[in-house]
């Protein structure tokens, strides 16, 4: 079903922008399917970044809460009254997050099938057998598929995104890095704050390590990914934010006078 839903669909989508570029760099198709993933999942990571902001504006008062309340049964009751209060889902961050994960593990097992090199071509048991039958009807995909016998996986004609490459490998990580640090809560004091430290600089190595043993190709989707997201980060945390506080604001100050009625 996952193969169905998630893995034939990104490689149809693939395949079309691959054949449909101007040049047919397996990269760049590769670069814009990234984008257009990151387009399409947009308002989740705008309430996401919302809510780790809103999150990292009340921590103080989480410390001050968890002075006062040592019993961490009470402490917890204590803090999701300030959530209520306040109106700030904890979980909202993470579920845009775990959203992404199909489309990563997706990605993975669509750049497998790439190292084939049967795979490539458009003889019978290649990669037209994955393609739908519609797909092959578009005016510039028969024309490719006509003209060429197989797909090629080179970036610029430099690297083969088929196989690992540890330069992209750390790109990707680089560029994690920049994001993690990002995120890392400013205001945060004790465990969580040397823990929000610590995985600024474990997930870029992790992501090293990963990368370089996958098809390139994943490395770059990655690297697009959190460059495109570092991009999103500053624009809604300075920007788009301050607009969701002021209908956040409004939503609380109607929901207050209804209540002194």
């Amino acid at each position: 079903m996952f193969e169905t839903i998630i893995v034939q669909p990104l490689l149809n989508l693939l395949f079309v922008l691959y054949t449909g570029i101007p040049g047919h760099d397996f990269g760049i198709a590769v670069i814009v399917l990234t984008v257009i993933i990151r387009f399409a999942l947009y308002p989740l990571a705008k309430k996401q970044l919302h809510s780790q902001k809103a999150l990292s504006e009340i921590q103080p008062e989480i410390n001050k809460l968890k002075e006062k309340y040592k019993d961490p049964k009470e402490f917890q009751a204590k803090t999701m009254e300030l959530y209520k209060e306040k109106e700030i889902n904890p979980f909202g961050s993470c579920l845009p997050l775990l959203l992404q994960f199909p489309f990563l593990i997706g990605l993975f097992y669509v750049f497998l099938k790439f190292q084939d090199a049967n795979f490539l071509t458009f003889a019978d048991g290649g990669i037209l057998n994955q393609i739908y039958p519609w797909v092959q009807e578009l005016s510039f995909v028969k024309a490719f598929t006509t003209g060429n016998t197989a797909v090629d996986t080179t970036f610029f004609g430099i690297t083969d995104l088929a196989h690992p490459n540890i330069y992209l490998a750390v790109v990707a990580g680089a560029l994690q890095f920049v994001q993690s640090k990002m995120l890392t809560p400013k205001k945060a004091e004790g465990e969580k704050a040397n823990m929000a430290t610590q995985m600024t600089y474990i997930f870029p190595v992790l992501t090293v390590v990963i990368a370089m043993r996958l098809p390139a190709a994943l490395p770059v989707y990655w690297a697009t990914t959190t460059l495109f997201a570092i991009v999103q980060q500053y624009l809604i945390m300075h920007r788009e934010v301050e607009t969701l506080e002021e209908k956040s604001e409004r939503k609380r100050s109607k929901k207050s006078k209804r209540n002194r009625k």
